[in-house]
């Protein structure tokens, strides 16, 4: 068998070749990232396998997009291709050597070397689906990121257009986050405008983008609002305003679209995580896309490693304290993800409900309370993609 190693950068990759006797036939090859160099990738390996009449078998580190076209060229052309998460070869290294040294072709033979030694390569293997997962969560995080910065701008816009805004129609932020007060200030964009607006003509916008649900009340309190803002007639920031509005609505439409081919995918996946209380598709697809084979873990707590929702822990002489801030290394995306699972899961699951509680009764601060529900949740995720076992409240236990 020979093994491949490829270190994975944006312009180029380096590639070293050995075989299951550790005997190097390719110390260092470096290709471009374009046609060209794949296909010296490819004539290089097929020259090797007529020439020693072995299979060949590669192996990367799954370092962001920049992995994805030569896994999906290899795969066409019927290589059996494994992706490994960097900390995994980062640990390797340390099981191998106490040199610090990290250049482009002593990690290439090293991902050769792990690729050797693992027995099981079948956890590492590329899972086109996954992949294809892993694009769509990321999409949907990228277009909410976006809308989030867009909202704040608009805040802050009205901040300065229209101060008593926020106050008039309630306590937060939220209120004026509505379609209504959007296709209000749309129509009315400087108080000036408002302060003069004909109060059926409000009214209706009201009633007909609240669905009935504001009206002449509403339209009563913007206008006299108005009437007293102190806020600026500016036209430069009635101008950013209506674009900002648009902006909004352009990336709410994206996030919904974005959101319906998550969805999509993880309908035809059918995990058992849909099963657990609490978990929604885009929770759930984004567990899934981050851990991509739940068999790279040996155990959750690996999981919460590799999600840095694990303390860190520092004993030494007279320091003995066990307990630290989460180490928040790994995928903020799973972290996330696990956070808000728990905290929903907490809420539907009368069990996890039961434990939170205990938790706070022991006189933990909430956000620590938290995490030992993510502990928790972490070890019934992970048996339950083991086994593709459903959420079962009667096995869950408080105490555990």
């Amino acid at each position: 068998m020979l093994y491949a190693g490829i270190d994975i950068a944006k312009n180029k990759h380096d590639v070293a070749i050995i075989d299951s006797e550790g005997t190097i036939f390719v110390r260092h090859l470096e290709i471009t990232n374009n046609s060209e160099g794949f296909q010296h990738l490819k004539q290089t390996l097929d020259n090797l396998v007529q020439v020693t009449g072995d299979t060949v078998q590669v192996g990367l580190e799954d370092t962001g997009h920049y992995c994805y076209n030569i896994i999906s060229f290899l795969r066409q052309n019927d290589f059996a291709v494994f992706s490994y998460n960097p900390l995994i070869i980062k640990e390797f290294v340390k099981s191998t050597t106490l040199r610090k040294t990290k250049t482009d072709r002593k990690d290439a033979m090293t991902i050769a070397r792990k690729l050797m030694s693992d027995v099981d390569k079948a956890l590492f293997e590329a899972n086109p689906i996954m992949i294809e997962l892993k694009y769509a969560t990321r999409n949907v995080a990228r277009i909410t990121k976006e809308l989030s910065n867009q909202k704040v701008q608009y805040i802050r816009i009205l901040d300065i257009v229209f101060p008593e805004l926020v106050k008039t129609l309630g306590k937060t932020n939220s209120v004026v986050e509505t379609q209504n007060v959007y296709a209000v200030l749309k129509a009315y964009p400087a108080p000036t405008e408002l302060a003069n607006a004909n109060l059926r003509t409000l009214t209706n916008i009201l009633e007909k983008h609240s669905h009935g649900r504001h009206g002449r009340e509403r339209a009563i309190k913007m206008r006299d609002a108005a009437k007293i803002t102190v806020g600026q007639n500016s036209p430069a920031l009635r101008f950013e305003l209506l674009q900002t509005i648009d902006a909004i609505a352009y990336f709410s439409d994206l996030k919904n679209k974005a959101a319906k081919q998550v969805t999509t995918l993880m309908r035809k996946i059918n995990s058992p995580l849909l099963t657990i209380p609490g978990i929604s598709y885009n929770l759930a697809s984004i567990i899934l896309a981050e851990l991509r084979n739940v068999d790279s873990f040996k155990s959750p707590a690996q999981i919460l490693a590799f999600a840095g929702s694990e303390p860190s822990v520092s004993t030494s002489g007279q320091n003995q304290v066990e307990t630290g801030h989460m180490v928040k290394r790994g995928s903020p995306q799973l972290r996330y993800a696990l956070n808000q699972a728990a905290r929903g899961c907490a809420r539907t699951s009368p069990t996890m409900k039961q434990y939170l509680n205990k938790k706070l009764g022991e006189g933990k601060h909430y956000n620590v309370a938290i995490s030992h529900v993510v502990k928790k949740l972490v070890r019934v995720i992970f048996r339950m993609l083991k086994y593709n076992d459903q959420w079962d409240e009667s096995k869950l236990i408080v105490n555990q």
